[in-house]
């Protein structure tokens, strides 16, 4: 019996292999991570040694495969966003802008000492990259091991052409373009210009200061052009029940779907007892984790305000302040909410939200309506896409965000609620469309 265990280990250890991987995921904001984090567990929790350089450390001790690169420091480059998703960002500079934010990132990670460490005292058997950053898949070459691209939404059409995927410009909206399939004429004229516009930002602008920044920091000639043509695989985190189909290559994996969080701490008392209490429903308001309200200008503010403040039922509002001058009691103000238990508390009538992908993946499964006030990047086609399900009310914060039409809209959602009946879906999507 000794001598067939010793039989059988011995093949175990011989024929199982745990990798060596490298994750570099430098955005600064909680819902770009909280799609990265459970990778990053999983990995490790499976034997295989993970060094992630991340803004938003999990810090569990019991990860004991897991290294994190603490360089939340990045944040204070991104503290103004709200201003400029407020009243600058349009689908015709929105690549400009982050492009710049990207480059201030990139430098900041290339010269912070532990990075530097990494550089010549490391090896790797595979890098994972946020495509915001693919100047950092020369690390890949560095390691002189494949390289993997992931996205916590879709990719730009030049990654998916990368990867032969198809990407016709009357099909599938580009990203940061507030189109939703199905285009019409006019927005596949659109369409096709923004996707030629951005085609062009980033060959000829933008990825040429990243080559800058490759060839100072890593004394490499590599152009991030080419470094994109030599990926081996993506990663996307969408999800074809709620998001536009396409065809894709075998080298493109869709890790789309609400992901339940393994674990999560309870509300407060508190919180618990006000959302307990709203017996007539109550009403969650939340822009999430790039939008500040306390940053909102004037006019936009006062609308939300004056809004939530007429409301009949009960109000959560995620605010980064304590307090707020003249706020009524029924208005209950929380830096940080437990978005899923809130979600999933039988009182509420309605989700208020900016339109992010993780919000709307989490209220779909939590079956709970939108109101929808898109800010900027994907939440535009976001929207339109709950709209066009049926499960979201949009209302347009440009020219100027209308106080009466937010109110009609919050009270038409509460009124006459619609059941997001794909949430089963979303949990157990199907088969992506593999060609």
């Amino acid at each position: 019996m000794f001598l067939k265990l010793l039989i059988l280990a011995t093949f175990i250890v011989l024929f199982s292999h745990c990798a060596n991987i490298l994750g570099i995921m430098p955005t600064p904001s909680f819902s770009h991570q909280v799609v990265y984090a459970p990778l990053w567990k999983e990995l490790s929790l499976r034997g295989h040694k993970v060094t992630a350089i991340t803004t938003n450390p999990v810090n569990d001790p019991k990860l004991v495969n897991l290294t994190e690169i603490d360089i939340s420091f990045v944040y204070e480059y991104f503290a103004n966003i709200s201003e400029l998703a407020e009243s600058q960002i349009t689908m015709w500079n929105i690549h400009d802008i982050f492009s710049e934010f990207a480059l201030l990132f990139g430098e900041a990670i290339l010269s912070f000492p532990p990075v530097q460490e990494l550089l010549h005292n490391k090896t790797f058997d595979v890098v994972l990259v946020e495509f915001i950053y693919p100047e950092f898949l020369n690390f890949g070459k560095l390691y002189d091991c494949p390289t993997v691209i992931i996205s916590s939404f879709d990719a730009l059409a030049l990654f998916h052409r990368a990867l032969g995927n198809p990407s016709y410009t009357s099909l599938y909206p580009e990203i940061g373009s507030p189109f939703s399939a199905p285009l019409d004429f006019m927005d596949r004229v659109i369409n096709t210009v923004h996707n030629w516009y951005t085609w062009y930002h980033y060959k000829y602008v933008s990825y040429p200061k990243r080559d800058e920044l490759l060839k100072r920091y890593l004394n490499t000639t590599a152009r991030t052009e080419e470094l994109i043509n030599e990926v081996d695989m993506m990663f996307l985190n969408v999800n074809p029940a709620i998001q536009t189909v396409r065809p894709v290559g075998p080298t493109t994996i869709s890790i789309g779907g609400y992901r339940e969080p393994a674990s999560s701490k309870p509300p407060s008392k508190d919180l618990q007892d006000f959302l307990d209490e709203a017996t007539d429903g109550f009403i969650y308001f939340s822009l999430g984790s790039n939008v500040k309200s306390k940053s909102l200008a004037g006019p936009i503010f006062t609308a939300i305000f004056e809004t939530l403040t007429e409301m009949p039922l009960r109000v959560l509002w995620k605010f980064e302040d304590d307090s707020l001058p003249r706020k009524p009691d029924h208005i209950k103000l929380i830096k940080w909410a437990p978005q899923e238990q809130v979600l999933s508390h039988p009182n509420i009538k309605v989700f208020v939200t900016q339109g992010g992908l993780q919000s709307l993946e989490e209220g779909i499964y939590r079956e709970v309506p939108f109101v929808i006030i898109p800010f900027f990047a994907d939440q535009e086609h976001n929207s339109k896409l709950m709209k066009n399900k049926g499960i979201a009310r949009i209302v347009q914060r440009k020219p100027l965000l209308d106080k009466e039409e937010l109110k009609s809209a919050i009270l038409e959602v509460i009124n006459n609620p619609s059941s997001p009946v794909i949430a089963d879906v979303v949990v157990q999507p199907p088969l992506y469309v593999v060609c």
